[in-house]
């Protein structure tokens, strides 16, 4: 989005807002495994233009994610990941306190700008090292204004947009992030999947952002919970018989769950909250078998029942065919449903 001005102006503006918000931001960096985790619950993100200030792990605030939480493609072809977003007031509207600022930030593409700074006329050996002295790790990609509380989104596909503080202000590729994003906050406030520790900067880094005037509080790792549950499934047991030897997630949603004096207020939970394996094993995530026990049309019509098949019960053909028939597996993607 850009605000009102020459482009020169305009830019220097955002950037300067985007400076403040960074140098007060709490960090948190989101593990590989629970990003999957972040990317499956956001399905189940429902009205994803209503957020509110407890949705938010703090006011002011920067993830990375261990896996991109996004990716398009450009018009050369190039695949451009999302690995994190900023987010926190702005100064650009005429109510600051009226909502967020959202921030993406993509791997920055070296080949590419190394490639620009040779046709410039820079040698060979001398490209990369410029092209790392002029581009960060990461990139600023695009940008959503998000006012608090159920607002009227306005789309824009390209050129200069004028942020209503009243309305969202996104292109249609940010407005598709927004689920993500809404899970990846929840995730970082207190849950059952995850834990938060915490990873200090070293000091002679602590006392540069320190003169710097840059909030110099740790990082917030959020990982997968180790902690003692109470339903914890033994490694030897499993809820099956089998031996279990890898952690895995029930699959988690969001979900509006009611609180407050008289349950009259909903707030957004994460749903599912458990795993199921020993504590102290490996964390596995991935697709799982799902079994159908109903068959096509035809196998109900033309298959022969064999002996030792079941004995012949009463009931609707559905019911009679899942007690007499074998079962067929069918493989779909996703995680286990919770029980």
């Amino acid at each position: 989005m850009r605000p009102d001005g020459d482009s020169v102006s305009a830019a220097a503006r955002l950037l300067t807002d985007e400076h403040q918000r960074l140098s007060q931001a709490k960090l948190f960096y989101v593990t590989e495994d629970i990003t999957k985790l972040v990317l499956h619950a956001a399905r189940s993100v429902k009205d994803h233009w209503d957020v509110r200030l407890h949705d938010v792990p703090s006011l002011t605030g920067f993830i990375h994610f261990g896996h991109p939480m996004a990716e398009y493609v450009r018009d050369d072809g190039a695949v451009v990941r999302i690995v994190a977003m900023s987010w926190g007031p702005t100064d650009l509207m005429n109510s600051p306190d009226a909502g967020l600022w959202l921030s993406f930030w993509s791997v920055t593409d070296y080949p590419s700008a190394e490639a620009y700074l040779r046709n410039l006329g820079a040698g060979r050996a001398e490209a990369p090292r410029l092209a790392r002295v002029q581009h960060a790790e990461l990139t600023w990609d695009n940008e959503i204004y998000l006012p608090w509380g159920k607002s009227e989104a306005t789309l824009h596909a390209s050129g200069v947009r004028l942020a209503d503080p009243s309305k969202m202000s996104a292109a249609k590729t940010t407005l598709d992030w927004l689920p993500v994003v809404i899970a990846a906050w929840l995730f970082c406030l207190p849950n059952s999947f995850t834990e938060v520790d915490e990873a200090h900067l070293p000091r002679s880094l602590r006392r540069r952002a320190e003169r710097a005037g840059v909030d110099t509080s740790p990082v917030r790792v959020v990982s997968v919970s180790r902690k003692p549950r109470a339903l914890t499934v033994s490694r030897s047991t499993g809820e099956s018989g089998r031996t279990l030897g890898v952690q895995f997630p029930v699959s988690p949603f969001v979900r509006w769950q009611a609180c407050g004096p008289g349950w009259q207020d909903r707030r957004r939970r994460i749903g599912a909250g458990r795993w199921r394996g020993p504590v102290d094993a490996p964390v596995r995530i991935g697709k799982t078998v799902t079994w159908s026990t109903r068959p096509s049309t035809v196998e109900k019509k033309t298959r022969p029942r064999a002996a030792g098949w079941g004995r012949p019960v009463t009931g609707s053909p559905s019911s009679r065919w899942r007690r007499t028939q074998p079962c067929k597996g069918i493989v779909r993607g996703g995680l286990p449903r919770g029980r």
